[in-house]
Protein backbone atom coordinates (compact mmCIF):
# COMPACT_ATOMS: atom_id res chain seq x y z
CA UNK A 1 0.00 0.00 0.00
CA UNK A 2 1.29 3.62 -1.12
CA UNK A 3 1.67 5.98 1.45
CA UNK A 4 -0.09 9.39 2.27
CA UNK A 5 3.49 11.24 3.62
CA UNK A 6 6.95 11.17 3.57
CA UNK A 7 8.39 8.96 6.71
CA UNK A 8 11.15 11.03 8.61
CA UNK A 9 14.76 10.72 7.41
CA UNK A 10 16.44 7.48 8.96
CA UNK A 11 13.11 5.07 8.23
CA UNK A 12 13.98 1.94 6.58
CA UNK A 13 10.74 1.54 3.54
CA UNK A 14 10.33 -1.27 1.19
CA UNK A 15 10.84 0.24 -2.06
CA UNK A 16 8.97 -1.11 -5.47
CA UNK A 17 11.91 -0.24 -7.59
CA UNK A 18 11.05 -0.92 -11.74
CA UNK A 19 11.66 -4.58 -12.61
CA UNK A 20 14.33 -5.87 -14.10
CA UNK A 21 14.52 -5.13 -18.14
CA UNK A 22 12.72 -1.82 -17.73
CA UNK A 23 15.28 0.15 -16.51
CA UNK A 24 18.63 1.64 -18.42
CA UNK A 25 21.55 0.62 -17.26
CA UNK A 26 22.67 0.22 -14.21
CA UNK A 27 20.01 1.70 -12.45
CA UNK A 28 18.34 0.57 -9.55
CA UNK A 29 15.66 -2.78 -9.81
CA UNK A 30 13.67 -5.09 -7.73
CA UNK A 31 11.87 -4.70 -4.46
CA UNK A 32 14.39 -3.72 -1.64
CA UNK A 33 14.77 -1.77 1.56
CA UNK A 34 15.84 1.87 1.35
CA UNK A 35 16.68 4.74 3.96
CA UNK A 36 14.67 8.28 3.83
CA UNK A 37 17.15 11.17 3.43
CA UNK A 38 15.05 13.58 2.64
CA UNK A 39 12.65 15.47 4.80
CA UNK A 40 9.19 16.65 3.30
CA UNK A 41 9.75 19.42 1.11
CA UNK A 42 7.00 21.90 0.17
CA UNK A 43 6.34 21.83 -3.75
CA UNK A 44 7.69 18.60 -3.55
CA UNK A 45 4.36 16.62 -2.70
CA UNK A 46 4.11 12.84 -3.08
CA UNK A 47 8.19 12.68 -3.69
CA UNK A 48 11.23 11.84 -1.30
CA UNK A 49 14.67 11.17 -1.24
CA UNK A 50 16.06 7.85 -0.49
CA UNK A 51 19.55 5.42 -0.48
CA UNK A 52 18.67 1.89 -1.51
CA UNK A 53 20.20 -0.68 1.04
CA UNK A 54 22.01 -3.62 -0.93
CA UNK A 55 23.01 -7.16 0.39
CA UNK A 56 25.35 -7.38 -2.37
CA UNK A 57 28.56 -5.85 -1.00
CA UNK A 58 30.58 -3.98 -3.13
CA UNK A 59 33.39 -5.57 -5.09
CA UNK A 60 35.72 -2.29 -3.60
CA UNK A 61 34.65 -0.86 -0.54
CA UNK A 62 34.35 3.22 -1.12
CA UNK A 63 33.44 5.92 0.83
CA UNK A 64 29.87 6.10 -0.30
CA UNK A 65 29.32 3.00 1.16
CA UNK A 66 27.98 2.55 4.30
CA UNK A 67 27.64 -0.59 6.64
CA UNK A 68 23.65 -0.90 7.84
CA UNK A 69 22.79 -3.22 10.74
CA UNK A 70 20.50 -5.79 10.77
CA UNK A 71 18.45 -4.58 13.25
CA UNK A 72 17.56 -1.77 11.37
CA UNK A 73 16.30 -4.07 8.21
CA UNK A 74 12.09 -4.78 8.41
CA UNK A 75 10.65 -8.77 9.38
CA UNK A 76 11.63 -10.74 6.25
CA UNK A 77 14.89 -8.63 5.59
CA UNK A 78 16.24 -9.05 8.56
CA UNK A 79 16.38 -12.46 8.51
CA UNK A 80 18.13 -13.07 5.54
CA UNK A 81 22.10 -13.57 6.29
CA UNK A 82 25.15 -11.53 5.11
CA UNK A 83 25.34 -7.78 5.62
CA UNK A 84 24.04 -4.95 4.59
CA UNK A 85 25.04 -1.49 2.64
CA UNK A 86 23.61 1.80 2.18
CA UNK A 87 24.59 2.27 -1.68
CA UNK A 88 24.77 6.43 -1.49
CA UNK A 89 25.70 6.56 -4.51
CA UNK A 90 22.21 5.88 -6.09
CA UNK A 91 20.51 8.49 -3.86
CA UNK A 92 17.25 8.78 -6.05
CA UNK A 93 13.75 10.51 -5.76
CA UNK A 94 11.00 8.64 -5.64
CA UNK A 95 7.67 8.59 -5.66
CA UNK A 96 5.40 7.66 -2.29
CA UNK A 97 3.42 5.01 -4.32
CA UNK A 98 6.56 3.30 -4.65
CA UNK A 99 7.56 3.26 -0.60
CA UNK A 100 5.43 1.06 2.12
CA UNK A 101 6.43 0.47 5.60
CA UNK A 102 6.79 -2.53 7.42
CA UNK A 103 4.26 -4.02 9.91
CA UNK A 104 5.43 -5.36 13.29
CA UNK A 105 3.48 -8.35 15.23
CA UNK A 106 -0.03 -7.35 16.53
CA UNK A 107 0.07 -6.02 19.95
CA UNK A 108 -3.19 -5.55 21.83
CA UNK A 109 -4.91 -5.73 18.61
CA UNK A 110 -3.12 -3.30 16.25
CA UNK A 111 0.06 -3.04 13.93
CA UNK A 112 2.79 -0.53 14.45
CA UNK A 113 4.32 1.01 11.22
CA UNK A 114 7.56 2.29 10.12
CA UNK A 115 9.54 1.08 13.74
CA UNK A 116 12.31 0.26 11.62
CA UNK A 117 15.19 2.79 11.47
CA UNK A 118 18.98 3.12 11.15
CA UNK A 119 20.47 4.25 14.15
CA UNK A 120 22.48 8.53 14.96
CA UNK A 121 25.72 6.63 13.66
CA UNK A 122 24.72 5.44 10.59
CA UNK A 123 22.43 8.05 9.15
CA UNK A 124 25.69 10.35 10.41
CA UNK A 125 27.79 7.99 8.18
CA UNK A 126 24.86 8.01 5.30
CA UNK A 127 24.63 11.90 5.12
CA UNK A 128 28.70 12.12 5.46
CA UNK A 129 28.40 9.89 2.22
CA UNK A 130 26.07 12.23 -0.06
CA UNK A 131 27.88 15.15 1.25
CA UNK A 132 30.51 13.45 -0.41
CA UNK A 133 28.87 12.26 -3.47
CA UNK A 134 27.92 15.85 -4.09
CA UNK A 135 31.05 17.42 -2.94
CA UNK A 136 29.76 19.35 -0.04
CA UNK A 137 32.19 18.73 2.18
Amino acid sequence: MALAFPPDPGTVVICRFPAAGTVVGAEMVKIRPAVVVGRALQGRRGLVNIVPISMTAPARRRLWHVPVSVAAMPPGWREKPGARWAKCDMLTVVSLERLSLSASARHGGHRRFGEDRVDAATMDGIRRAIAYMFELF
